[in-house]
């Protein structure tokens, strides 16, 4: 998709353009993450139903000051997709806390909103971090803030500390899978991809939510380092029973996906994820990520779930542009039509923790 400024100052570049200037742009920030980065809008980019719109903007001496990762993703095709397409930014916005840096940001923002808006209901900015710079300029330019939850674990302690501050009946669920003979494999590779799909799909299908497909997570293996991505598969006489994808860059690990069957007498999705937390605080790393806990107001099985890991319950929250009222409107009345679609399953309140907050229409808060 190209873009075009209203101003001569501001050139827009695109991550292909020089993979290596962005990157350093976003390594040197102190909001870069994974999603920023050239390879995850190179994996968005080869996935199905999924358009790269990731910008940024490039000053007269050729610096860039301002980043855009935003990704149009289509949950249906053809000419339904203007009701059931929605631009998502899986991070806040980049920019320098200069005043040049906000003007561009102002501009970048602009030119995604006049590139997208006839084909796109809205677009969503799902924050990492506290709000910095970027949170006036998003207001300024007539996006909403909305109150989104999150629990992030701050591995800054020693791994005894770590397990005990987990809630005991979790552990002892954790300690009673194992004994019950679950195993848990990492299995970053193809194969692996092609064994937690199925997981994945079990999971989303229960909750009715609409799941990208497999060429998501091919793509992931594909471009991001191997270094950056991790899969994680638990079994159970024989069965892969849950399974999670994890991305890590710096210093944070992020819960990116995971699905379980929910097998009786086990628990191995806690036990995945304490694994996860065990293998980020033994690797040096400081945050583990939950990738989401739902809107303040409203029950949502999973954030119980994650609360039991004790981690800190934080509210960076959400930005929302809507486009066309009219569109949102309708996209709302269809919206439980077209979750039916996506599973012969009767909807169920996830409480597992495996239903993430990963898909582009899972959640609708916003009014």
């Amino acid at each position: 998709m190209t873009m075009h400024l209203d101003s001569p100052k501001i050139d827009v570049i695109y991550p292909d353009d020089c993979a290596e200037r962005w990157d350093g742009y976003v390594d040197a920030h102190p909001k870069g993450s994974i999603f920023h980065k050239s390879a995850m809008c190179r994996v968005y980019s080869e996935t199905r139903k999924h358009e790269t719109c990731a910008v940024a903007a490039r000053n007269a001496d050729g610096n860039i000051v301002a980043l855009l990762p935003a990704v149009r993703v289509e949950t249906i095709s053809g000419l339904a997709s203007m009701i059931a397409s929605r631009a998502i930014l899986y991070a806040e916005p980049l920019c320098d806390d200069t005043a040049e840096g906000r003007y561009a940001l102002a501009q970048l923002l602009d030119a995604h909103d006049k590139a997208v808006r006839r084909r796109t209901l809205f677009t969503e900015v799902r924050a990492m971090l506290p709000p910095g710079a970027e949170r006036d300029v998003l207001e300024q330019n007539g996006y909403e803030f909305f109150d989104y939850l999150n629990y992030v674990v701050d591995l800054d302690r020693d791994r005894d500390q770590l397990w005990n501050s987990i809630g005991k009946q979790t552990r002892a669920k954790i300690r009673r899978s194992h004994r019950r003979g679950m195993t848990i494999e990492h299995d970053t590779s193809v194969a692996g991809v092609h064994r937690i799909y199925p997981l994945l799909r079990a999971s989303y299908a229960r909750s009715r939510v609409p799941l990208a497909g497999i060429d998501l997570f091919l793509s992931a293996l594909r471009f991001v380092s191997a270094g950056e991505i991790q899969i994680r598969i638990a079994t159970h006489k024989g069965r892969d029973v849950a399974g999670t994808v994890g991305l890590y860059y710096r210093d944070r690990y992020f819960a990116w996906y995971g699905g379980t069957t929910r097998p009786q007498g086990i628990d191995p999705f806690a036990a995945i994820v304490w694994d996860e937390i065990e293998w980020a605080h033994q690797h040096g790393l400081r945050f583990y990520d939950f990738g989401g806990a739902g809107w303040p107001d409203e029950d949502y099985g999973p954030r119980t779930f994650k609360s039991r890991f004790h981690g800190a319950l934080v509210c960076f929250g959400r930005y929302r542009k809507v486009y066309s009222r009219h569109r949102l409107a309708l996209a709302e009345k269809g919206y439980e039509s077209l979750r039916a679609l996506f599973s012969q399953f009767p909807r169920e309140t996830a409480t597992d923790g495996a239903d993430n907050d990963r898909s582009p229409v899972s959640e609708r808060k916003p009014k």
